[in-house]
């Protein structure tokens, strides 16, 4: 009967109706980046890394190349419930930022890296980035811990965002918050269309990373209002080579000047409909 009904609904969604029936909050899934703890309803992250045993090593595996012997700064802005962060803190001289606005999120994060991360170089942040430091509305997405993001429309969503629950958050500047920092500098950004809004809040201090990684998402990045040219025309100033792959694909890099991988972006939002991209820039 079990097996019937996860082969309809899904294992982990399965799981989770019934491990919630009987008292419990969370469930707990053990892989490369340690022993990690999630929500019931997260059937994308945790019910990922559960399955696999990794998370995006391809990824974490440009970081760790970065600062393998040297140490330095890593900034993850989205950082979810850490496994993002979490194989980048392992490398003790490396200082970590992990910015994670939604509260359960966040609570996991922070059990998750006090338990995986033993040189206490993480800095925690609940909190979103802006373009501004305000409070900002918050939809919160079901089923989905790592498509939370900030709402700046009440206007109907072609994913149906206006039925979603929303709370307010703190957001801030990137560049009022971050300072003297060990280079190399490296930042990952995956805020489900916030990423121009958080490049204008802090170019001062992206512009020093060496190594850029962040989710390219048109429609949702019209939605909020932002300004893609502006962040496009950044990573072209910025950077020397760019590469590009299909979301959530965790695929080798392939590089090419930056003004070609631009190009295709920009080319990319002409046609994109819901597709987004993997993008990844370095000096």
């Amino acid at each position: 009967m079990l097996d019937d009904l996860a082969s309809d609904i899904g294992t982990f969604n399965v799981a989770g109706d019934i491990a919630r029936k009987v008292g419990l909050t969370g469930f707990v899934a053990e892989g490369d980046a340690g022993v990690i703890r999630g929500a019931l309803d997260d059937d994308a992250a945790l019910a990922r890394y559960a399955r696999d045993g990794v998370w995006s090593p391809r990824q974490s595996s440009l970081f760790k190349e970065l600062f393998a012997g040297c140490g330095g700064t890593y900034l993850d802005i989205g950082a979810n419930i850490g496994l993002t962060v979490i194989p980048i803190a392992q490398i003790p001289r490396v200082d970590c930022y992990a910015f994670e606005p939604e509260p359960i999120n966040f609570r996991h994060l922070s059990e998750n890296v006090s338990v995986n991360c033993p040189a206490a170089n993480v800095r925690l942040m609940n909190l979103a980035l802006c373009d501004r430091n305000t409070s900002v509305p918050f939809e919160i997405a079901v089923r989905h811990s790592g498509d939370h993001r900030i709402s700046m429309t009440n206007t109907d969503g072609d994913l149906n965002e206006q039925h979603r629950s929303r709370i307010c958050v703190s957001a801030r500047r990137l560049d009022d918050i971050v300072s003297d920092m060990v280079e190399p500098i490296a930042a990952k950004i995956d805020v489900q269309g916030a990423e121009p809004l958080i490049i204008a809040g802090g170019q001062k201090t992206l512009s020093r990373a060496k190594l850029l990684s962040l989710e390219f998402w048109p429609y949702s990045m019209r939605r909020m209002g932002a300004d893609i040219d502006t962040m496009l025309d950044f990573l072209t100033t910025h950077f020397q080579e760019g590469s590009l792959s299909a979301g959530d694909k965790d695929e080798p890099p392939q590089w090419q000047p930056i003004g070609s991988a631009v190009a295709l972006l920009r080319e990319f939002v002409k046609r994109a409909k819901g597709d987004y991209l993997d993008v990844t820039v370095r000096k």
